[in-house]
C-alpha cells in the first residue's frame, strides 16, 4: 500500500519536471502583456522567456502562457504564483504542455495558414501591431474593408496585403464578419482602435445595424 501511494504521488511531479510552460487562467479579459510582465516581476519569477495571451478568433480567452528557459524553474514559479492576482482577480497557474498554435488546414484540406485567430498570440508569427475588427457586414469583401480604412496606414498581415478575413469555425454562419489588419506602427494601431471602436459602419446607409468593435492583438 505504501509503495503504491508513493508511486501515485510521484507521477504528477515526474510529468511536471519535463515541462517548460505555465498556463495562467481566470485572467481578466482586459489583461495586457504589460500586466502579465508586471506579474512576473512582482512575483520574482525565474527564467521566463515569453509571455503569450491566448486567443479565440483574436479575442482573449482569459488564459495566457509563460514559457520558461529550463524545467528547473517550473516548481518555484508555480509556488510563487499560488496567490497571485492580476487587477482585482486571483488567478490560477498550472504546468502545461506546449500550447498549440492557431495554424492548420483550410476548409478544403489544403496545407496553408488559416487565419482563425486561435492560440497564443492568436497564432500569428509576427507579433504586435495587429488589430481585430468585428461587427462588419457578413459578406463584406477584403477590398471594401481596405477602402473603409483608407485613412489609416496599413501593412501586410503575414505576407497578405491589407485586411484579412478571420475564418469562422466549421459549419458556422454569422451575419457579421471579423477582419484582421496590421497598422504600420503601434501608435497607428491604437489610433485605429480609438477611431473605430463602438462606431457604426456606414451609418448613412445602414443606420445602427453594424456597430464595430476594434481591439489590438498582442
Amino acid at each position: 500500500m505504501f509503495k503504491s501511494t508513493a508511486i501515485r504521488r510521484m507521477i504528477p511531479r515526474f510529468v511536471d519536471e519535463g515541462r517548460t510552460h505555465i498556463q495562467l487562467r481566470e485572467l481578466p479579459r482586459s489583461a495586457l502583456l504589460t500586466d502579465l510582465r508586471r506579474l512576473c516581476i512582482r512575483n520574482q519569477l525565474l527564467g521566463v522567456t515569453d509571455v503569450a495571451i491566448d486567443y479565440h478568433r483574436f479575442l482573449p480567452t482569459g488564459r495566457a502562457y509563460l514559457t520558461l528557459a529550463h524545467t528547473k524553474h517550473l516548481q518555484k514559479n508555480l509556488q510563487a504564483l499560488e496567490k497571485a492576482s492580476v487587477g482585482s482577480l486571483t488567478i490560477k497557474a498550472t504546468s502545461a504542455p506546449p500550447p498549440r498554435s492557431g495554424h492548420g488546414l483550410d476548409r478544403t484540406g489544403t496545407q496553408r495558414k488559416v487565419f482563425s485567430g486561435n492560440g497564443p498570440h492568436g497564432g500569428m508569427s509576427s507579433r504586435m501591431k495587429h488589430v481585430v475588427i468585428w461587427g462588419l457586414p457578413g459578406k463584406i469583401s477584403e477590398q471594401a474593408v481596405e477602402n473603409y480604412l483608407r485613412d489609416f496606414r496599413l501593412d501586410n498581415v503575414d505576407g497578405k496585403i491589407g485586411a484579412v478575413k478571420v475564418e469562422l469555425p466549421a459549419n458556422t454562419f454569422s451575419l457579421y464578419s471579423r477582419y484582421l489588419v496590421r497598422p504600420t506602427s503601434m501608435p497607428e494601431a491604437h489610433r485605429l482602435v480609438r477611431k473605430l471602436h463602438m462606431t457604426y459602419y456606414e451609418p448613412e446607409h445602414w443606420g445602427r445595424r453594424y456597430q464595430l468593435r476594434a481591439r489590438v492583438v498582442y
